[in-house]
């Protein structure tokens, strides 16, 4: 008889370094492909929420909404001149693809190079 192992992992929230602003973004797909949404919200050095914003999207898969979330937390900061900018996400795969360490499937490559662009202009620390 099988019976998962549960693990916990406590993770906690930390402020961004004095003169920073914060961003973490999130997607979520129910089901692969599903609905799907994504967030994300900036946070400046004391704590103060600077801009939330969460959509609802079309059916598509996890990787791409979770580089859409981080696109579009991304482009807020930009457009806001938010700046330095420390840019978080809860997907691993996805932050390496953007730093140049992973393979990344066409679905996604448009949004990809955005976002390096974006990096590349802008003071993000990701």
């Amino acid at each position: 008889e099988y019976s998962p192992v549960i693990v916990t992992k406590r993770v906690i929230w930390q402020l961004p370094f004095t003169g920073l602003y914060k961003c973490n973004t999130d997607g979520a797909s129910r089901g692969n492909p599903g609905p799907s949404s994504y967030g994300f919200c900036v946070r400046n050095e004391e704590r103060d929420l600077v801009c939330a914003k969460a959509q609802h999207l079309e059916e598509m898969t996890n990787i791409v909404v979770e580089v859409k979330a981080i696109e579009e937390g991304l482009s807020y900061c930009v457009a806001h001149d938010l700046h330095p900018l420390l840019l978080e996400t809860d997907s691993l795969g996805i932050k390496n693809v953007i730093d140049g360490d992973g393979d990344h499937p066409w679905c996604i490559g448009a949004e990809v190079k955005r976002i390096k662009e974006m990096k590349k202009h802008f003071n993000v620390l990701f």
